[in-house]
């Protein structure tokens, strides 16, 4: 007879199946706590093996985060036997919990023993140290287990590694600085060459990009990361990657409404339930969606164009409506955080439209102290600056909204309000996490309540001496040493332009641009060949060398040359400041000059962007044959040039064969409109688009257009900009009643047999329609008596009138009948056009006026 099964041995059946059953997690970690406890109390024996426990304990764990009671397992976790067991369910359990400090410890000490291990736990440890670390402001610690976990860590599944890859871009966007991407080695950053990444961009990045709907995006994040990267890093990419963004938000967008609309199916039974169903998934979808279209409204406006601005405003505006209803900017949170972008990026629309006061209103407050009283009116109670706080921002973010703030502040000529907020900016540089209990019951930064009371000041900025509250000073540290030295630039460069609005005697606007300068070239010279955000420097070294000839008026070429080389070298040898030297060296006029400039284009090298730039360059000094030579060159390569570089190629070899070798030029021209398609035209279009104008010469303005331009100025520019816009909408008013007027009176013709839309030609015109209508030959009655009997043809007509009126033009005739006494019926030569003698010269007066 066999024995009856153990205590434990039928808990952990019952155990098996509720998780067979898909059981809740409460039920399943009340089975998993029973048996822990029943064999921690057990004294017959028989209590559980140890690797039975572990699997019990992990079980138990689980369904406590699944429950999301991750207090309680962070608490289970570190129990006496599971500390080392369940390191990755204590980790997991930090995280949740923001406790990113201890998280990352656990991580560390886990990793370190374990060392290369393989298996989902290494994994899976390792990612949550990677999130630990994106959290904490390391993002390029982070960067570099992303990248260890793809390439050393075996097989990964189609899901885990698009997760992956997705939590990377955001990691890189995170924390990007103006152009670290630009390296002297011109290295391809190592998740741009994923195999993933490059056939998204192929597959829904290009204008032949796939748009059925039944292959849709499933990972819409991914797509959705990947174009918010391109974006923020734009500005070391050509304008081809922002075209590659916008059409990833767009399949992202489409794709995630799809997805998230149809991923749960509405009960059979219809009715009421089936109905609010559907509304709250279409709820959810639009909320996933929103940040998409506020990033895909971003990338209209940095491809500019009135179209784009316009399609970036309508989503803003329609993101603040939704904001509005949900009250998503009081509450904070992700959608707050979604609102103030989306207002950050609206300033940045309308810079230049509004005043600079309303433009200040739009970007949002990064901590309370860059939208205290004082920085609007001089230590004045303004009151509610903004109401759109910046919570749980990344550091580029945070840095962003300080740099703008600080550049409007500057415009207004609000010293104080600059300076501080050039502080916060300076601190937030040095801080990247406060500590796992130091947010802990903080007020919410920028809300009312923390308005209009005292700041504590704890800490003073190096290079201002402004008073700077370090509990409202945000985290916003970049991912290195040398980035945080380009910031520092950044902010010198705001203040030079405050000392240049507002004249101060303490610091010189140039002085300062110069000792930002050498801070750059000393960190440059520290930080090697080897740092990968040594790019930044570069950068920032360019903007404040040509912000320095701009602002000092240089219009001279050699000033301006003297400028250019003493740029970085990373940028001093791109095609675009090559060829600007060598037009300035052209327009010196002189023989070493023009050697130089030809000297200098050659250095160029002779990839495809290179030759482009010297084609361009030729041309423009009509040297045709050396152009040509060129652009035939690149459609030669055409395996290694994208299409832009071959429909650009071949834009500009037509031109340059049009004077050379007309029949040529035809031939390449014909073979680009074949590339481009049939443009169908449109004359409607074309009659509401406004005509160009453009002034004769410079300095020949009327008085009047001068005076304008003047009062313009004077009112500040709003009113203009507001009349200018009504204008506009009037001739769109206008446009659209005349179009609705057309239309009525062509069906109107073709309703009376006078219009045939179908026939061709078409009936002819009358051709007394220029003539008035009670002038025409078919509406003319009896004309005698009437009180308009002496109205002519005026320039046409046909009959009696028409000659008469000929008769009256005639002057030779009339003369000719007057000599001969016809003119006046007597048969006598009429007076009329004799002369009267005269008795010699008249007297003159005596002076006196009459």
């Amino acid at each position: 007879m066999d024995a009856e099964p153990s205590t434990w041995q039928q808990s952990l059946s019952t155990l098996q199946q509720l998780i067979n059953d898909s059981s809740s997690n409460s039920k399943i970690e009340k089975a998993a706590a029973a048996i822990l406890e029943a064999d921690s109390q057990s004294n017959n024996g028989e209590s559980l093996p140890n690797d039975v426990q572990e699997v019990v304990q992990t079980i138990r764990l689980r369904a406590l985060i699944g429950a999301g009671r991750f207090a309680d397992a962070h608490q289970a976790a570190q129990s006496k036997d599971g500390a080392d067991a369940n390191a990755l369910e204590e980790a997991y359990s930090l995280y949740r919990l923001k406790k990113y400090e201890a998280c990352r410890n656990v991580c560390a000490r886990y990793l370190e023993q374990s060392g290369d291990a393989e298996g989902a736990n290494s994994r899976g440890m390792m990612h949550i140290y990677a999130q630990t670390l994106y959290r904490m402001g390391e993002t390029r610690k982070a960067d570099a287990i992303y990248s260890k976990i793809l390439n050393d860590k075996g097989d990964l599944d189609t899901d885990e590694k698009e997760d992956v890859l997705a939590n990377a871009l955001a990691n890189r966007s995170a924390n990007y600085t103006p152009g670290s991407l630009l390296s002297s080695k011109n290295d391809t950053p190592w998740i741009e060459q994923v195999d993933e990444i490059t056939s998204l961009l192929q597959s829904y990045g290009t204008s032949a990009a796939n748009t059925n709907e039944e292959d849709m995006l499933q990972n819409y994040d991914l797509a959705y990361n990947l174009a918010t990267y391109l974006l923020i890093s734009s500005d070391a990419r050509p304008r081809s990657s922002v075209i590659q963004a916008k059409r990833l938000l767009q399949h992202a967008e489409k794709s995630a409404s799809t997805v998230l609309e149809s991923s749960n199916q509405p009960p059979q039974d219809v009715g009421v339930e089936e109905d609010a169903k559907k509304q709250q998934q279409k709820l959810i979808a639009e909320k996933e969606a929103m940040p998409i279209k506020v990033n895909l409204a971003y990338a209209h406006l940095l491809l500019g164009g009135e179209e784009n601005n316009k399609e970036a405003l309508r989503t803003y505006l329609t993101c603040f409506m939704e904001g509005n209803k949900k009250g998503a900017a009081s509450k904070g949170g992700i959608e707050a955080n979604l609102l103030a972008a989306a207002s950050n990026n609206l300033a940045l629309l309308r810079d230049g439209k509004e005043s600079v006061f309303d433009v200040l209103k739009r970007i949002p407050a990064a901590s309370s102290c860059s939208v205290s009283e004082e920085t609007v009116k001089g230590g004045k109670s303004a009151g509610g600056v903004t109401s759109i706080p910046l919570v749980g921002a990344t550091p580029q973010q945070v840095r962003t909204v300080l740099f703008n703030r600080a550049l409007q502040l500057a415009k207004m000529g609000n010293a104080g309000g600059c300076l501080e907020t050039l502080a916060v900016l300076r601190a937030s540089l040095e801080i990247a996490y406060r500590g796992d209990d130091e947010g802990e019951g903080k007020k919410t930064p920028g809300s009312p309540k923390s308005n209009g009371k005292k700041k504590k000041s704890v800490g003073k900025s190096e290079s201002n001496d402004v008073s700077v509250s370090l509990q409202d000073v945000p985290t916003a540290r970049p991912s290195s040493d040398v980035e945080a030295i380009a910031w520092n630039a950044r902010a010198d460069w705001v203040e030079s332009e405050l000392r240049r609005v507002v004249a101060s005697d303490e610091k010189k606007p140039d002085d300062i641009v110069r000792s930002a300068i050498s801070n750059l070239d000393k960190a440059e010279m520290g930080s090697g060949s080897g740092d990968e955000a040594a790019g930044a420097l570069s950068f920032m070294k360019t903007q404040l060398v040509l912000h320095s000839a701009v602002s000092n008026g240089q219009t001279k070429p050699q000033p301006l040359i003297e400028s250019l080389q003493s740029l970085p070298p990373l940028v001093q040898s791109s095609p675009g400041t090559t060829v600007t030297l060598a037009s300035l060296h052209g327009v010196l006029h002189k023989e070493e000059s023009t050697s130089r400039s030809v000297e200098i284009m050659s250095s160029l090298g002779d990839d495809i962007p290179a030759k482009l730039a010297m084609a361009e360059f030729y041309l423009e000094r009509n040297r045709y044959d050396d152009a040509t030579k060129q652009l035939e060159s690149i459609l030669d390569e055409n395996e290694s040039a994208t299409t832009n570089q071959l429909m650009s190629a071949t834009a500009l070899l037509v031109q340059a064969l049009s004077y050379i070798d007309p029949e040529k030029a035809n031939d390449y021209a014909e073979s680009l409109r074949e590339a481009c398609g049939e443009v169908e035209a449109n004359g409607e279009e074309l009659e509401s688009m406004e005509i160009p104008r453009s002034a004769k010469k410079a300095g020949e303005a009327s008085a009047s257009t001068s005076k304008v331009r003047k009062m313009i100025a004077s009112a500040g520019g709003k009113r203009g900009v507001a009349r200018a816009q009504g204008n506009k909408k009037n001739r769109e008013a206008i446009l659209r009643k005349r179009a609705k007027q057309r239309e009525a009176y062509l069906k109107e013709l073709e309703s009376k047999g006078l219009y045939d839309p179908n026939k061709t030609p078409q009936t002819k015109p009358d051709p007394e329609r220029w003539i008035p209508k009670s002038q025409r030959s078919y509406n003319r009655r009896g004309r005698r008596g009437r009180y308009n009997s002496n109205i002519g043809a005026q320039g046409g007509g046909a009959g009696a009138g028409m000659e008469r009126d000929a008769q009256k033009l005639d002057v030779a005739a009339r003369v000719a009948a007057a000599k001969s006494g016809a003119a006046s019926g007597t048969g006598k030569l009429s007076t009329a056009n004799m002369q009267v003698s005269g008795s010699g010269p008249a007297r003159k007066g005596k002076g006196k006026r009459r």
